[in-house]
């Protein structure tokens, strides 16, 4: 197993991560050290998801790496969000590597938040919550820092924040830094895994979807964080 588990690490510092975990997914070695993909891959499809929801984390996967190997920011974010991500946490891992993770596990809550509604649709209320909850137990053998499961349960807490933004459509002062302050610098991998979620699900139903909408909610509140946040502001 711990032969398996350091596969898995390995595979998130390579370019093709999504790759090679679906290949062990194959090979049956991922449900070995990650057994509550077996209920993931029983459960997920509702009026939001077209697939099931291990399904899901792989193509929320497949996004982040498009997202974090091509040109996705504007000039004025770039170095910011490049010197965020590629940030050493501790002597194995950069936060880049730490977001993969924490893209394949962040509705691992799902099965355990999901309830039937009147309409007879599945649903995930609180499912990010409970996933991070989960986090400490679901990777207790796999040698990771504290300081590093922490950067993944925030960003797996709060992988909702930017569909909350979109969905509200309230980006006002006191909402955003309020976000900030609950965060901090961690805000970038947020909305990276934010967009991740939201256009791998959407792209299953709208093929010719613009996610321009989107992209300008990242680039404003990520704008505001870098160029006008301040820890004493209102």
């Amino acid at each position: 197993m711990e032969k398996i588990r350091r596969k898995f690490l390995e595979a998130l510092k390579a370019q093709n991560t999504s790759e090679i975990i679906e290949q062990m997914d194959k090979d049956g070695e991922l449900e070995k050290i990650f057994p509550h993909i077996i209920e993931m891959k029983k459960i997920g499809k509702c009026r939001y998801h077209v697939v099931d929801s291990f399904t899901h984390s792989m193509n929320a996967l497949k996004e982040l790496e498009k997202v974090i190997n091509e040109r996705f920011f504007p000039n004025h974010l770039v170095e910011f969000v490049r010197d965020d991500i590629e940030t050493q946490v501790d002597d194995e891992f950069k936060k880049v590597e730490l977001l993969k993770l924490a893209t394949f596990l962040h509705d691992m809550g799902k099965p355990k938040s999901m309830t039937i509604g009147e309409d007879g649709n599945a649903h995930f209320k609180g499912h990010e919550k409970l996933g991070a909850d989960m986090l400490h137990d679901v990777i207790a053998d796999f040698g990771i820092s504290e300081e590093a499961e922490n950067i993944v349960h925030k960003y797996i807490e709060y992988h909702m924040m930017l569909l909350e933004f979109y969905k509200n459509d309230n980006m006002g002062k006191k909402v955003l830094y309020k976000a900030f302050r609950k965060v901090g610098a961690d805000i970038a991998g947020i909305m990276i895994i934010g967009y991740s979620d939201v256009v791998c699900t959407r792209r299953l139903i709208y093929e010719n979807e613009n996610y321009g909408v989107l992209r300008t909610y990242i680039d404003y509140a990520l704008t505001s964080y870098y160029y006008r946040f301040d820890e004493e502001s209102e």
